[in-house]
């Protein structure tokens, strides 16, 4: 019974894996994911390159970092309302070209990461990109609030977590899932740290005292340029126009209204990968920060109760070029909080919320956007149907 289907850009249980038709699998099945396709030239000064020697992950290395990053959350999935009724599990479609990362959350069953081979061999891949992506999806499960709230399908707490931002899936991967993942890894990150400009080592060195935690924030850093450099790529073959890769240097000045729940722009997304790797405030213990009543809700309570999870000032705040702690009421009474738009022959998907305002989402080339018979709206491809395992 399918929940959400949560795609993302970017975008872990120590057991046996098995394997079934070209797919390995941690304990789920799977949906079809969507394909980006085509590839891009790299600038000619290589800003962001991966380092000398740097590779995308193996199958060996994907199964192994996606077991790790699970490994590091269960206890929270198995600490969700109702406690003892949910985890976390993974699957790769090793048969499957298209792009994608996304996740899946179904009553009663699994938190799932779903990955496709074609997202493990796109442009700008290594293993610590990767590392880093995942990171970013088990962001959607743990990382609390400012959520998903446009569709999603549950607003009692049953499901035991609401989906993240993308945003906030970005700032958790590099301010508490890689920071758990790398702590332990002290000669490669004293490496990464080295290979960065003075610039960067400094943004570490003032964020921290001691010199471990110097140099594991220097390499995820080094990560979140290189992972910045993916997201460009993959927003210029979904919506084709100049490359221009995000930088240190060149932080995105805009200021949103309200919260923005999609994916930002690259520039802004690379901002809040660097936030999250300088902020000195770690989540602790099992709770999904901001999941109160109203469930999934962008709500006062919800804000106040995920405060002391994030930085809320200085260089580790989240950047306002997505996120607005002060939001604004809009009226959906005409539009609705969702339905179906055809703009210039794409289509896609119109949310609005009262304190998120109204946001799209563009489909993927060849799909289309339906309206299932309990009012939600999606990006299908032509022959599903939208009722087919709705909630």
């Amino acid at each position: 019974m399918k929940i959400y289907v949560i795609l993302a850009s970017s975008a872990l249980l120590s057991a046996c894996t098995g394997e079934v038709d070209g797919v390995s699998a941690h304990g789920t099945d799977g949906d079809s994911a969507a394909i980006l396709g085509g590839t891009v030239d790299a600038p000619a000064d290589g800003a962001g390159a991966p380092p000398s020697g740097a590779h995308p992950p193996t199958r060996e290395e994907a199964e192994a970092i996606l077991d790790r990053v699970v490994a590091l959350y269960q206890d929270h999935a198995a600490a969700a309302n109702p406690a003892g009724t949910h985890k976390i599990s993974w699957r790769i479609d090793w048969d499957s070209d298209a792009v994608s990362a996304h996740v899946l959350l179904k009553r009663g069953e699994d938190w799932t990461i779903e990955v496709s081979k074609g997202w493990l061999t796109a442009p700008s891949m290594t293993t610590e990109v990767f590392a880093l992506t995942m990171c970013h999806e088990m962001g959607h499960f743990i990382g609390g609030f400012p959520f998903k709230t446009s569709g999603r399908g549950d607003s009692t707490g049953a499901l035991g977590t609401s989906v993240a931002a993308e945003g906030q899936a970005d700032y958790f991967a590099t301010k508490d899932c890689l920071p758990r993942l790398w702590a332990n890894e002290t000669e490669v990150n004293a490496a990464a740290f080295a290979e960065l400009d003075p610039s960067a080592r400094e943004r570490c060195t003032t964020a921290y005292s001691d010199l471990a935690s110097q140099q594991l924030c220097g390499r995820i850093l080094r990560a979140s340029l290189q992972t910045g450099r993916l997201y460009e790529e993959q927003a210029v073959l979904q919506a084709p126009r100049e490359l221009v890769y995000p930088r240190f240097d060149t932080p995105d000045t805009t200021e949103v209204a309200v919260t923005k729940e999609g994916h930002p722009e690259s520039q802004c997304r690379l901002d809040t990968l660097v936030a999250g790797a300088v902020c000195n405030v770690k989540a602790t213990g099992t709770e999904i920060p901001g999941f109160v009543p109203p469930y999934g809700e962008y709500s006062a309570a919800s804000q106040e109760a995920a405060r002391p999870f994030a930085c809320q000032t200085g260089p580790g705040a989240r950047p306002r070029c997505w996120f607005q702690p002060d939001p604004v009421v809009t009226d959906c009474s005409e539009l609705g909080e969702q339905a179906c738009v055809v703009e210039d022959g794409a289509h896609g998907v119109r949310y609005c919320g009262t304190t998120t305002g109204v946001s799209y989402y563009w489909c993927f080339p060849g799909e289309v956007c339906k309206t299932s018979s309990f009012g939600t709206s999606d990006c299908y491809a032509p022959d599903v149907d939208p009722d087919e395992g709705a909630f």
